[in-house]
């Protein structure tokens, strides 16, 4: 009777033993299984994290860079502010474009490997030119011209000094006709003929500026003064002309010498041709002479 109370009791304990040790497995399991699975949803967790909180481009871009360069980007007092969208890296290197007006600028910056240990590249043409077309905008703003035209005037009631030293052979006539030896003819004179020696002094009877100096077949060598508000002074029959076309000459100026007559005035001799335009019409230049 005892024997089967202690099989009965062995049998029992070994039962609750066993029982004992399943849930302890079972816990066992369950606790891996619960490990697991938060070791999964943690790592879940990080993964929108990180797609949330995506790491910002000026960071990436600061982790690759040089540490000479990221120490120059990261100093408040650099010459230029980057923004890290236009940083572009390369293997060996960071070039950083800005945008000025159209025009793209460029800074690169090397790695170790580079002499020196850096190298930058700035391009600021653009910035000079818009510089040059401000200043000139002041400039023509300013009323300022570049070049500054000389200007001269005559009035109606001034006075011309002798052109030269000698005898009027010929005088002004646009009335009547008057009589050409050399040609042997009659015809209309819009200028003074003054006899004078070849070589003699022939000079400027006004201030003015010489607007063109020409060989015309009638009267050679020829000068044309601009005196202003639409006056000229014709000079014909010169040599050894002493001025350039677009001096400012004054009044008394030598302006050449009386040369030998073209064949035109043959019979009259060495001479000067000395006539006067107002808005290109013949004037009576002796009417003006003092």
């Amino acid at each position: 009777m005892q024997n089967k109370d202690g099989k009965r009791f062995t049998r029992k304990k070994g039962a609750m033993l066993l029982l004992s040790l399943c849930l302890v497995g079972a816990a066992a399991v369950s606790t891996y299984y619960a490990m697991d699975l938060s070791e999964d949803r943690a790592e879940e967790e990080y993964m929108v994290d990180l797609n949330e909180n995506p790491q910002s481009e000026e960071t990436q871009a600061e982790a690759v860079l040089a540490p000479e360069v990221t120490a120059e980007l990261a100093d408040g007092a650099t010459e230029m502010d980057v923004d890290p969208s236009t940083l572009v890296i390369n293997d060996d290197s960071v070039t950083v474009q800005t945008e000025t007006e159209g025009e793209t600028e460029m800074m690169t910056e090397s790695g170790p490997s580079a002499e020196d240990g850096q190298s930058a590249q700035v391009s600021d043409a653009s910035g000079e030119e818009n510089e040059a077309d401000e200043e000139t905008a002041d400039v023509i703003s300013g009323g300022v011209e570049a070049q500054i035209q000389p200007t001269v005037s005559f009035a109606s009631t001034e006075s011309l000094q002798w052109p030269v030293a000698g005898t009027l052979l010929m005088d002004y006539s646009m009335d009547s006709t008057v009589y050409f030896a050399t040609l042997d003819q009659y015809k209309y004179n819009p200028a003074l003929v003054f006899g004078a020696e070849e070589g003699a002094q022939v000079v400027a009877s006004a201030k003015g500026i010489i607007d063109s100096i020409a060989t015309d077949e009638e009267t050679g060598t020829t000068i044309r003064m601009n005196l202003g508000d639409n006056y000229t002074l014709i000079y014909g029959q010169l040599k050894e002309v002493t001025v350039s076309e677009g001096d400012v000459v004054e009044a008394g100026q030598l302006l050449g010498y009386v040369s030998q007559p073209t064949k035109y005035y043959c019979e009259e001799g060495p001479n000067l041709y000395f006539a006067m335009e107002k808005d290109g019409v013949a004037e009576d230049p002796f009417l003006y002479l003092e």
